[in-house]
């Protein structure tokens, strides 16, 4: 297998990363419009459907995209929790990946909201689930998840910072176990345990690199 078999370009394409940003802003603003002028949301439809189309026609096979970033390590430019291309992905901002832990700054939104004014405990689970993923590669042990529990401490608040840490704990052979929480402030929202499967790295070679220093 080559080193490296998937598609990779030089830095995030700021296009890409604009397009992904603007769409991010129309999902919010679309789940917080007045409902009470149905022509104008009609237009409003016919409008994006327009620019769907136009994007459609270029498709590409795969999202698959990785952005090889100054100083080494890369970025799934299209992951749907860290990815600046994809516009489901909440802003999430590595500020530290080390082999002792990593750290997350995480913005969700109203589009993610679950009970009213707080976070779906679905996409807290998958804010954790990555960053215990990011973990555990950081470490030196990609992996992939094979178990998850979340222990919901407080409702996680929208449109609020909000930092996700995690840790890998011990290896028992291919077995990883790591350990994570995400906090407001100083309040624990919600902390989460998970069991990785370690995966060689000539499987996936990119895994092995931490996105920084």
């Amino acid at each position: 297998m080559s080193e490296n078999p998937f598609p990779v370009v030089d830095g995030v394409p700021p296009g890409r990363a604009l397009l992904g940003a603007r769409i991010r802003e129309l999902i919010e603003a679309s789940v917080g419009v007045r409902d009470d002028d149905e022509a104008d949301l009609a237009a409003a439809a016919r409008r994006v459907e327009a620019v769907t189309e136009a994007l459609r026609a270029g498709g590409r096979r795969s999202p698959l995209l990785l952005a090889a970033l100054e100083g080494g390590g890369y970025l799934s430019i299209n992951n749907p929790l860290e990815g600046p291309g994809n516009p489901l992905a909440p802003p999430l901002s590595w500020v530290h990946v080390g082999p002792e832990s990593v750290r997350a700054d995480v913005l969700l939104g109203a589009a993610h909201e679950g009970p009213p004014g707080r976070v779906h405990g679905g996409w807290v689970a998958a804010v954790l689930d990555h960053v215990l993923g990011r973990a555990t590669a950081a470490a030196g042990f990609p992996g992939m998840t094979a178990s998850l529990t979340v222990d919901y401490h407080h409702g996680t608040p929208y449109a609020v910072p909000l930092t996700a840490e995690g840790r890998l704990v011990r290896r028992d052979g291919r077995k990883l176990h790591a350990t994570g929480e995400l906090k407001a402030g100083d309040v624990v929202c919600a902390t989460a345990t998970a069991i990785l499967v370690h995966f060689s790295a000539d499987r996936f070679p990119v895994a092995q690199s931490s996105i920084m220093d």
